[in-house]
């Protein structure tokens, strides 16, 4: 793996100094999550610890994909870079790349490497060579600036809809991926205020567009089942809806998508003729490839996770190499720190065991110090008793409780409102409890 330069910047926007990582190589054969983050726009993008604001580092970059023997090298025209220099870079880059390669793998195409000016097009040549053409890029952008146009447009019923309607074939399947991958990125990079005002626009052309009625007929399909459906339940969910439907209750039901259900489904295809059979088949063949789909996913994903897991635990400057890789480190990577901590455990390696723990405790006191205190205030809260035990609680850190303690709360309580996990009695209690901690702070910040 190639690991990532620690780079201190100023944020532009409320002047802290603060530290981000920064990739300069990616090798899509070795860390092929740095390519998805490359074309999603994530790719060196750093958050300010103290306001939030994200910029984006714009420094040298060499992209190598080994299976279409493609290489190139991304240096800014806005850097000024005397030619001199910017051949030194693209030396430096990849005679790094050339070193971390086996001898057989050292090809001809390494030696000169396309090179490229301008970001964007970098990326179009990477999707150019993923068997992107032209004619589907156009056909995208025209998506991306119609959803600008139509976020643009919310305060304005009639020219929203009038650009609905005049625009209804550029509202599909792809259109609708493009909105909740903005909506992802934006989660991403803390913006609440854009993935509030997107996620609003989803709902509001769900009903107006075909395939946004597709959605709703699925989501309607799982909200029938309930929180927890039986296996029953699900089977005959699956039987009674149609192929939108059943790809949807499949999804929310993954866990029970085993031998079982498909050797009762097999039983009811044998059992079945004409075209009930023909249904029931279909039905069958969307589901297994569904999971095939998710099993390439949750593998490629596990393989990524072991990667930086193996990274993190070889590290001599434990710390910085966790600042080097935060972006990359997810839940994925705790579970596979962790099922590696049981098996050294099992197989008495006490030495790797103890490397491994010390891991998991630096990362467990990294975040901590990483979450803001009033987030901390309301963990804290949670754990409380109302209403004695939250009120000492806010008043001993009456400091905390600021407008930005206020808009978690509401975050917090918004979250609480929509989280189908919990069975309806819990979810009502904890939304019921945050709220009357919101009304004892807010009175409190009056006084």
């Amino acid at each position: 793996m190639f690991r990532p330069q620690l780079v201190t910047i100023t944020c532009p926007q409320c002047g802290v100094p603060f530290q981000t990582p920064v990739f300069s190589i990616i090798d899509v054969k070795r860390q092929p999550e740095l390519k998805t983050a490359l074309l999603s726009g994530q790719l060196n993008a750093a958050r300010c610890p103290s306001c939030g604001r994200v910029s984006y580092i714009a420094g040298p970059l060499l992209y190598h994909d080994p299976d279409k023997e493609f290489l190139a090298v991304y240096i800014p025209m806005q850097a000024n870079i005397p030619e001199s220099e910017r051949q030194k870079i693209i030396g430096e880059l990849t005679n790094a790349l050339m070193n971390a390669l086996p001898a057989e793998k050292r090809k001809g195409y390494l030696f000169t490497p396309q090179q490229f000016f301008d970001l964007e097009h970098l990326v179009r040549k990477i999707l150019e060579l993923d068997g992107v053409t032209q004619e589907m890029l156009e056909a995208s952008q025209r998506k991306i600036e119609l959803l600008e146009k139509l976020l643009n447009l919310q305060g304005d019923e009639m020219a929203f809809n009038m650009t609905v309607a005049e625009n209804r074939e550029l509202l599909d399947r792809e259109f609708f991926m493009i909105l909740s991958d903005t909506i992802e990125r934006y989660k991403a990079l803390g913006q609440e205020n854009q993935v509030k005002a997107l996620e609003a626009l989803r709902e509001r052309l769900m009903p107006l567009t075909e395939f946004g009625q597709r959605l709703l007929k699925q989501r309607k399909a799982v909200e029938a089942l309930g929180p927890r459906p039986t296996r029953e339940q699900v089977q005959q969910a699956i039987l009674d809806g149609d192929l939108d439907e059943a790809e949807a209750i499949a999804i929310a039901a993954l866990p029970m998508m085993d031998y079982a259900f498909f050797q009762w489904l097999a039983d009811r295809i044998e059992g079945a003729s004409g075209e009930e059979r023909e249904r029931l088949e279909a039905k069958r063949d969307l589901i297994l490839k569904l999971l095939d789909t998710l099993r390439k996913i949750e593998e490629e994903s596990a393989r990524a996770a072991a990667r930086i897991a193996e990274e993190l635990i070889k590290a001599q400057d434990l710390e910085r190499a966790i600042q080097e890789y935060a972006p990359l480190i997810n839940e994925t990577v705790i579970e596979t720190l962790v099922a590696e901590l049981a098996a050294a455990q099992a197989q008495g390696a006490t030495e790797l065991a103890a490397r491994i723990q010390k891991v998991l405790d630096t990362l467990q006191e990294m975040v901590s110090q990483a979450i803001p205190p009033e987030m901390t205030l309301i963990f804290e809260l949670l754990e409380a008793d109302y209403p004695a035990g939250t009120k000492a609680l806010i008043e001993q850190k009456r400091e905390l409780v600021n407008d930005q303690f206020i808009a978690m709360l509401d975050a917090f309580i918004e979250d609480a409102q929509k989280n189908s996990s919990y069975d309806p009695k819990t979810r009502d209690d904890l939304v019921r409890f945050l709220k009357n901690i919101r009304v004892q702070a807010t009175l409190l910040a009056r006084k």
